[in-house]
């Protein structure tokens, strides 16, 4: 038997002789694939129920679900779900079926790769060393589901590159603005999320937005960019500054630090 592949469909030429060549067809079946997504909704108690109920109709299954953001009696959650090949605007259909729903966020992930949360993430940069700073700037896209991050150092002129993650700009086409760490207050020792207000973050062009935390002392930061996507929530740049100086700690002096050209 023989078979020629077109698209999502399989034409099968059966053994043995077919008057005029026949054909017969068979459609493919892909495996489900795993998007992340980032929904709100009204807080309110059964509202998420009726989401699942509404994702299952369409054999969306919820993976895992973290609550980002609670404000104004609406609720910010981010979800990771399994769904058949094609459904990211099936899942903004389902928004539909349930009033004050929407999908700020939709994007497809890697089936077998796992993304680490912030948790683990914080785990992972404990057995860093040295090398913690890299792994943070590695990790950081993937975790906050983010296009890119960089961390400098602006003490010298040009600001010098810590570690860069792939995607990365130059240093010299980030805007000088975005290089001024002067609202990126330290978090006091011992301090924790619930602590003072996060700062803003900077805002580009083309729906890129940019997050940004200190690392050690005044002069270096991590910058955490998005294109496109939701905008960060006050619990994220919470995270984000626990996380970088979580790094910086692990990695030592700033001067001790590997600098990636």
């Amino acid at each position: 038997m023989s078979d020629v592949a077109e698209g999502s469909t399989r034409w099968v030429a059966p053994d043995g002789d077919m008057p005029g060549g026949m054909l017969e067809r068979v459609e493919e079946q892909f495996p489900p694939m795993i998007f992340s997504l980032r929904i709100s909704l009204p807080d309110r108690p059964g509202t998420l129920g009726r989401v699942a109920t509404a994702f299952g109709k369409g054999d969306v299954n919820i993976l895992t679900l973290d609550v980002v953001d609670r404000e104004g009696g609406v609720a910010v959650d981010d979800l990771r779900v399994e769904a058949p090949r094609g459904m990211q605007e099936a899942l903004r259909r389902a928004a539909a079926e349930v009033p004050g729903f929407a999908v700020e966020y939709v994007r497809p992930l890697e089936a077998f790769r796992h993304v680490l949360e912030p948790l683990e993430l914080a785990a992972l940069l404990e057995d860093s060393g040295r090398e913690a700073l890299a792994t943070l700037v590695g990790h950081l896209p993937d975790t906050f589901a983010a296009t890119w991050a960089i961390a400098v150092d602006v003490a010298t002129a040009p600001p010098a590159v810590i570690a860069a993650s792939i995607g990365a700009p130059s240093v010299s086409r980030l805007p000088g603005a975005w290089l001024d760490f002067g609202d990126l207050a330290p978090l006091p020792t011992g301090a924790s999320s619930g602590g003072a207000a996060p700062p803003r973050s900077r805002q580009g062009k083309g729906g890129l937005e940019v997050a940004a935390a200190l690392l050690a002392g005044d002069s270096s930061a991590v910058l955490l960019g998005r294109e496109r996507g939701p905008r960060f929530r006050a619990s994220e740049l919470l995270h984000l500054r626990l996380l970088a100086r979580m790094a910086a700690a692990e990695a030592g002096r700033p001067d001790a630090l590997l600098e990636v050209t």
